[in-house]
């Protein structure tokens, strides 16, 4: 989609005093969420220790990739993979060769994603349209679970997906501009074949983002003008990804497979997330359909058509919303329920639904911006909406207590590794130190239908507790709350000796003073509020 000229406040009725002050107050809210996206990821990037209690794992992933080990092997009580593509914790690797191992390191690689998230937005949109997208976004910050920032797989993938849906808009307007019959001149098929490596390397990320690659395939596929385009993308994408997913199942001895899709066929729906996500999503789904509904009549009144990027027949898009970008969005969408509905969901699923919004909104708001008045009525409706969505930062910032806890709970982690080796199924202290098969990676085996794996790994697992392998057992919670089967076999050969992190932290997911949900030093502000706690040693 070409973006739309910016407008000079000549062109546009009435003074352009007033064409000024709309501008001024349609991007201050959007400028807000951005500067609070950024102060939230000043103080939350560089913390030593896990804000989401899954991202240690994630950063022996890369260790492990650095170190010239295989990711995708048989899962055993030392490591078992999490089902994810490999190219996190390829770049991971590679940032923490570069960095030294520490859980900023990886915190970077998702600040590459929000980087190519954003100017994927100004790139499609451009001028205040452009910006106030970009704002819109980083206001659902706090709606999305505080995730963007942590270090996990979502915002690389999403920040791929993002820059190639803005590729494809790209030659779906100038498809729509050109002259010629197949639609493609100017750079089109080179777009389009940069937009089909976009598209596999966010696959690569992660596997949700089939679903947007599809989407644009069939989108440009299914017409004629952007037929030829659509043939390079989907050929680029494959040729990528096809020989990168046959090299890792070769050399994996097919792990590779097993692991990103085998593993998850069994995963179950949660009857009421399935349909809760609606009402949850209602607000940042509701406000760009309220702007294109706004950009219809308007276009209507005014007798606009649909100008570059969105033309299908008489009358053209006057909501703004093309076919690639409503067929996309739709896709989006579609990713989050998905994920949402699978037992639940962190709320990192709703992510791919934020951008969803913010790139359905920069349509209206484009073709919005054509006239003063409604421009304003726009302006003031994500105002409103960013208002109401506006993150808590204070919330989710750690502070000095958590530092000190951090230290602490080092030392007596290191204190018990001088007598053997220390399970720590929550999250890995010091960061980066190895702590044994995750607990989500044994939620995960448990929920598949591999179970016959599942057996063979709880069985070594119970034959290491009984023969009590491990110097020391680090918890989030007493074992009786959450380990199933396991709680009286770890209860029969392990007791409480001591704790972590015990100091009391003002804020946190429950609150932001004193007294008001204080939460416990070192619980992740990010997920589940699952912190190593509890110190277990074997029983004499």
């Amino acid at each position: 989609m070409t973006p739309l000229r910016p407008i000079s406040p000549a062109e546009v009725p009435g003074s352009a005093g007033a064409v000024w002050l709309v501008r001024i107050l349609a991007l201050l809210p959007a400028a807000l969420a951005i500067a609070a996206l950024g102060t939230a990821m000043a103080f939350r990037v560089p913390a030593p220790f896990a804000l989401e209690w899954q991202e240690p794992a994630m950063l022996e992933h890369s260790l492990r990739i650095a170190a010239g080990e295989p990711l995708y092997v048989r899962p055993s009580i030392e490591f078992a993979p999490f089902p994810y593509p490999p190219l996190f914790p390829l770049a991971g690797a590679l940032s923490v060769s570069l960095l030294g191992p520490s859980l900023m390191a990886l915190r970077l690689v998702s600040l590459l994603g929000i980087v190519l998230l954003g100017a994927s937005l100004l790139r499609s949109f451009k001028g205040v349209a452009g910006v106030m997208v970009v704002g819109w976004w980083a206001a659902t910050y706090g709606w999305s679970g505080f995730w963007v920032d942590v270090a996990r797989v979502d915002t690389l993938a999403l920040g791929l997906g993002a820059v190639a849906f803005a590729l494809v808009l790209a030659v779906e307007g100038r498809a729509t501009e050109s002259s010629d019959g197949d639609g493609v001149a100017a750079g089109g098929l080179w777009w389009a074949g940069a937009a089909g490596l976009a598209s596999a390397l966010a696959v690569l990320t992660k596997q949700t983002q089939l679903g947007l690659a599809v989407a644009l395939a069939v989108v440009l596929l299914g017409r004629a003008r952007t037929r030829r385009a659509g043939a390079v993308y989907l050929g680029a994408m494959l040729a990528v990804m096809v020989p990168i997913v046959l090299w890792l199942e070769h050399v994996s001895s097919g792990w590779f497979l097993w692991t990103t899709v085998d593993l998850l066929r069994g995963s179950p729906f949660h009857g009421p997330a399935v349909w809760e996500f609606w009402t949850e999503s209602s607000l940042v789904l509701g406000v760009p359909l309220a702007l294109g509904l706004l950009a219809h009549v308007v276009g209507a009144k005014d007798g606009l058509g649909a100008g570059p990027g969105g033309s299908s027949g008489p009358g053209g898009w006057r909501s703004g919303w093309s076919p690639t970008l409503g067929l996309g969005c739709a896709a989006l969408v579609l990713t989050g329920w998905i994920g949402r509905a699978h037992e639940g969901g962190f709320d990192n699923t709703l992510m791919p639904v934020a951008l969803a919004s913010a790139f359905a909104c920069g349509g209206p708001l484009r073709r919005l911006s054509l006239t003063r008045v409604p421009q304003v009525v726009g302006a003031a409706l994500v105002a409103i909406a960013m208002a109401i969505h506006f993150p808590r930062i204070a919330r989710v910032l750690p502070d000095a207590a958590d530092h000190a806890a951090y230290r602490e709970a080092c030392a007596k982690v290191e204190a018990l590794r001088q007598a053997g080796p220390v399970w720590q199924p929550i999250s890995a202290l010091p960061s980066g130190a190895p702590g044994y098969i995750h607990k989500m990676a044994i939620v995960d085996l448990a929920k598949s239908r591999e179970t016959t794996v599942a057996a063979e790994l709880l069985s070594d697992l119970r034959e290491a507790l009984v023969g009590k392998q491990f110097a020391a057992v680090i918890l989030a919670m007493p074992p009786r709350e959450g380990w199933g089967d396991l709680a009286p076999l770890i209860e029969a050969h392990y007791e409480v000796t001591g704790r972590l992190g015990a100091t009391t932290a003002p804020g946190g997911p429950g609150g932001a003073g004193p007294g008001a949900g204080a939460r416990s030093a070192l619980t992740p502000v990010t997920g589940a509020a699952l912190a190593p706690r509890w110190i277990l040693t074997p029983r004499r």
